[in-house]
């Protein structure tokens, strides 16, 4: 089901306070949102913000970062749309893989396979996410998981 009166644009530096307010009331990570580097998304309905996600590029791949819709929005599939964007984005600029950490659900029926973290922290070094977590000495909780791309 489409729901016609979504639409997902390119975020701006403007549009900072929005992405973080979304991924904080979705309970995600905001360090490092918007950081050079990445490429956002925000998904609105009649104007206001009900989504956002993120990509932090590195060299030939991308980490997925945050795939947020505000709990009164969910349902109809608005997370896969934002999920599926950011995917194709990253094959139109020719990654051969799309990294991402999450602390639940399965990412299978995405094409995401689990990975050791070792993968991604060799893969995308740079990453702001994955910069913010070694600045931190911590490491990313929960599951990593790969799509390749191509």
């Amino acid at each position: 089901m489409t729901d016609a009166n979504v639409s997902i644009r390119l975020a701006n530096d403007t549009d900072r306070d929005t992405v973080i307010r979304v991924f904080h009331d979705a309970g995600l990570d905001t360090d490092a949102a918007l950081a050079e580097g990445t490429t956002y998304w925000v998904m609105e309905r009649g104007g206001q913000a009900i989504g956002a996600i993120g990509l932090e590029h590195g060299d030939g791949a991308s980490l997925l970062r945050g795939a947020a819709v505000v709990p009164q929005a969910r349902q109809g599939g608005l997370g896969r749309r934002l999920v599926m964007s950011a995917i194709n984005y990253a094959q139109g600029r020719g990654d051969r893989a799309i990294y991402m950490f999450s602390k639940g659900g399965d990412w299978g029926s995405f094409g995401f396979t689990q990975v050791p973290l070792a993968v991604v922290m060799g893969d995308i070094p740079d990453a702001p996410q994955i910069q913010a977590y070694r600045a931190k000495g911590e490491r990313p909780g929960g599951t990593t998981w790969m799509r390749q791309l191509g």
